[in-house]
Parts: C-alpha cells; structure tokens; sequence
C-alpha cells in the first residue's frame, strides 16, 4: 500500500520543526520510500526560551506546561497548514523534555510536548505519535529510535549510519541486525556555549570553532565522563549534557577563552562519536554515513573525516536530505506502525517486535484502516 505521510520532527536541539512530504509503499524491508519535499520551519525566541526553561529542569507550574503544550500543538498545526502538502498520515516524533533514562532514572519514564490534536482536527488526517512511551512499555529505552529505518533503508553489513543532533547517536548495521546507541553530544554543547558565551544561538558555519584551539586538558577532562564508559543499550539527553554540565565546565576551566571552549567542545563532540563507535562496535566499518544538523558544521564535519579517516559521507550522497534523515525515520516508523509490524525488533531474522506509538483517528482514518485492509 502507498501511503503519503507528512513527519514532523521537533528535536533535542530546540531550533525548530522539520517538516517533510514522504511517500511510502510496503513495509519491513520491502519498504520503498520518496521524499517528495521538506522544510524547516524555527521557533520563534519565546518558545524556544520557554521549551528550553522546561527541558533545563527550571520550576514551573502545571498551567505553564499546559500552555505550552498548546502552544506547541498550535505551532505545527499552524506550520504545516502553510505547506502546501498532499498527505494521509501525521507523524509527530514529540518534543522530549524529560526523558528519564538519560540520567539513569528509567522508572521515571519520558516526556513529550506538542498536543498533535490540534493539526489532526485541522487537517482531518489521522495522526501516529508518542513512540518513545510506547517503547519504554515494551522494555526499551525510548531512545534512539530510528535505528530500524537505518537497517530498512541500507540494509548493507558494516555501515555505520551517525545522527548529529542535539545528540548525537550511532547505529551499526551487520549480517545480524544492527545496534543502535546514543554516544553523547551533538550539536547542544556547542550550542549552549554559543548562546552563554557570544549571545548566538549556534556557531553558525563553525565561525566560532575556526577562531579558536583546542583545550587538550579540557578535552581529556571531558573524555573521562563515565558515560563513556557504560555500555550500551543508552541514551542521554539535555538532562545530562545540557546548562548544568557547561556550568560545571566553565567553572573548572575559568580562564579559557570563549572561541577555544567553543572549538574544544566542537572536537569532544566528533572524538565521543568515534571513541564510541570504536570502542563498542567490534568490527570494520565499511561505510561511514552521517546525517542531522551537526553536517552543517564544516568544522566538526572536518574533525570527524579525520578521524574516521576521511570514510565518512553524508546523507545527502545516498538522495536524503541530512536534515530530513529524521523525518524519514520517524515516517517508516509510523508506516510500520499503520501495518501492525515492529518499531523495534526483538527478533532480527523474524522481523517481530514492539508496534510503536499511539494512534490519533482523523476523519480519514476508517478509510487508511480499510485500505490497509
């Protein structure tokens, strides 16, 4: 069955939404897949502060998140309904702003805002969302999810496929299946520092980085954090990587200029990826790919050819745009869960598994259900 479906991704790095028109038909790894377009769409300064305040454990009131929650909502209806999109299903990856395995705290679960309602009544389209919940029911850790759609859409033994968000994670693909693990920073520390520091809201173009040098103490400092050492299945998050840890940085190394922190943290980022990668995948990789938003970064895009030894290509050498990676991830995840069929595999060979996510029914949904038959 062809599907159209429009993903909407609001990530850890708090910039905006990305939005993209994806055609899909079959499922599992017979799945083909056409992006038809995509954009991004930024939150304005107010909500991104105040998505920001939450996600950084400030105190707030049950009205304030309700709020927000609305807000959001009304922000990707409003967002997509200026597209000019042909679509059957909403998937909506939810903006986390506590995900409690990242600080080792499973049992506390995870949270998502942005009430996808709002576009689902709208549009009259059905919508799949809330995967990372449904996921931690079954046992896993909510995190990274897209893994799946990595072995979906490669499906080559030895590719290691990276994703450079706010974090950064891994996934590895074998004979066997594949494994899938946050390795720590992404964008969201050199954002963070961007922001306390210059005022910016990013280094843009890695303008920042270029001026300065890197910290060696700084960096075998930053190396030596025992969530390097843990193995995987993990994740991690603002939680654990966010204002608190740049505030415990600055206060060790006091007297290191602004555009070296900036350039040491660029490198902590691409050296976490590889050590990880090296450390706990036990083989050869015979095809580096990296997607998300750190590829717009010359400068850790630089650090991480050289250290992989110039293997690595982006997304967008395979036709997928490196900042809709997610999206059509988060699209062949909600295609999977439309044909009842695993959003995680627990059995590789068998394809079986956890269905992910929950359903929201738009006027259309009696039509998708009696199609999908």
């Amino acid at each position: 069955m062809q599907v159209k479906f429009v993903s909407i991704v609001s990530g850890t790095s708090t910039d905006g939404l990305s939005i993209a028109n994806i055609e899909l038909n079959g499922y599992n790894l017979d799945t083909e897949y056409n992006i038809l377009s995509g954009k991004n769409k930024p939150f304005s300064i107010k909500l991104r502060e105040d998505l920001l305040k939450v996600a950084e454990s400030t105190k707030i009131d049950a009205e304030f998140m309700s709020r927000l929650n609305v807000r959001l909502g009304k922000f990707i209806s409003e967002s997509v309904l200026s597209m000019d999109l042909d679509y059957d299903v909403i998937s909506y990856s939810g903006h986390t702003i506590y995900h409690g395995p990242s600080v080792m705290k499973v049992g506390n679960g995870t949270l998502q805002l942005g009430e996808i309602s709002f576009l689902v009544a709208k549009s009259g389209k059905t919508a799949i969302t809330d995967y990372r919940i449904t996921d931690m029911a079954y046992g896993g850790l909510g995190a990274p999810l897209i893994a799946l759609s990595d072995y979906i859409i490669f499906k080559r033994p030895g590719t290691l496929t990276v994703n450079i968000g706010g974090i950064s994670n891994v996934t590895y693909l074998d004979s066997k299946g594949f494994l899938a693990f946050d390795t720590g920073p992404g964008n969201m520390l050199i954002d963070l520092a961007a922001s306390r520091v210059y005022g910016q809201r990013m280094d843009k173009n890695g303008q920042i980085a270029l001026s300065g040098t890197i910290s060696p103490k700084l960096l075998e400092y930053l190396m030596k954090d025992p969530f390097f050492k843990k193995y995987p299945p993990k994740n991690s998050g603002r939680e654990y990587f966010g204002r608190k840890y740049l505030e415990n940085i600055m206060r060790k190394f006091p007297s290191i200029k602004g555009e070296d922190l900036v350039r040491t943290l660029t490198r902590f980022t691409a050296v976490s990826i590889h050590e990880q990668a090296e450390r706990f995948i036990d083989s050869q990789f015979s095809d580096i790919v990296v997607g998300g938003g750190g590829t717009k970064n010359p400068v850790l895009m630089q650090d991480l050819k050289e250290l992989f030894n110039n293997k690595i290509r982006t997304f967008s050498s395979t036709g997928i745009r490196d900042d809709l990676r997610e999206a059509l991830g988060f699209a062949i995840l909600a295609n999977q869960t439309l044909h009842n069929a695993a959003g995680r595999l627990t059995n590789i060979q068998a394809m079986t598994g956890p269905v992910l996510g929950k359903i929201v029914p738009g006027k259309n949904f009696n039509e998708i259900f009696k199609f999908l038959g």
